[in-house]
């Protein structure tokens, strides 16, 4: 890691290689990012339970044509077979150029068919196979409400030899957190553990904070949901919209003087919708450009 530690950790440049989460739900979206999102961004697409696939490889398709680049969620206990996922890929990198995805496990409490966790996707040898030659895995600075933090970063790692011994390239894409000092500590942790690959930061995007609360607890970030909490409170803002502008700020104070490794941006979870999610990036990469402090509570 030596070199390029603080790489990709200022505001600017965080902001820079910002990408974004849509789901199946919007049927033009490409459209509707072209209307809020410069082209070329990585536009991830959701998998959820209720989802089918069909629907999630045509959004992939729209995202390309409207010249974003598609990250598909291959979320391994959607999938009934490996001839589904198998198909499904065949789709994905024909029509929408797919050359990455994001693996995960996902939050059913039983797998419906052949895959219970994210490595049984990757030995398939499908990903390879179909040409794509790039992952990116979860990571979860605040824990995950069902599996025990060393049961967490014990796979994070298997994952990630598996993929080197694979011949792909990985990336660590985190739960958004509402606090900084967490987003540090954790990534102190897995460094010294010697996982060394880049990280994108999950950020909350522009939303309300009651809103924010609702996705926290239901996405169980942990103590950061405090720091939200008592933010709102004490501006009067359980109303109002919440930004990441102050905690954008934070990690980038706190990883300048740290050797936490390289950071590939941050992921926006678009809660508060496209329109606002877009306006706030525009603006914030605006100021950052022009050397503009970020807003903080005080001055928010």
């Amino acid at each position: 890691m030596q070199g390029n530690e603080s790489r990709g950790s200022s505001v600017a440049d965080m902001l820079a290689r910002a990408s974004i989460e849509v789901t199946v739900r919007d049927k033009d979206v490409g459209e509707t990012l072209r209307r809020h999102f410069p082209q070329g961004m990585d536009a991830h697409v959701t998998f959820l339970p209720d989802d089918v696939l069909e629907a999630a490889q045509e959004t992939c398709i729209a995202l390309h044509g409207a010249g974003y680049k598609p990250i598909p969620h291959l979320t391994a206990r959607n999938f009934t077979t490996r001839a589904s996922l198998d198909a499904h890929l065949s789709r994905l990198t024909a029509e929408a150029h797919v050359d990455e995805a994001l693996v995960i496990a996902g939050d059913v409490a039983a797998p419906r068919g052949d895959f219970a966790a994210s490595l049984d996707i990757l030995r398939t040898g499908l990903l390879q196979r179909h040409g794509i030659k790039r992952m990116r895995i979860a990571g979860h600075p605040e824990g995950h409400p069902n599996v025990q933090a060393p049961v967490l970063e014990a796979a994070l790692k298997e994952k990630i030899e598996f993929c080197r011994a694979n011949g792909l390239a990985v990336e660590i894409v985190t739960q958004f957190c509402f606090e900084a000092t967490p987003i540090a500590a954790w990534l102190e942790r897995i460094r010294a553990d010697g996982i060394d690959v880049p990280v994108r930061l999950g950020v909350a995007g522009p939303a309300g904070t009651a809103s924010l609360l609702k996705f926290g607890m239901r996405c169980g970030v942990g103590n950061s949901l405090r720091a939200l909490r008592n933010r709102g409170a004490q501006l009067g803002k359980l109303i109002g919209d919440t930004t990441p502008d102050e905690l954008l700020a934070a990690v980038a104070r706190e990883l300048a003087p740290r050797t936490l490794g390289p950071i590939a941006g941050i992921h926006l979870y678009m809660f508060g919708g496209v329109k606002k999610t877009g306006e706030w990036l525009a603006d914030a990469r605006r100021r950052s450009a022009a050397d503009s402090p970020l807003p903080t509570a005080a001055s928010a």
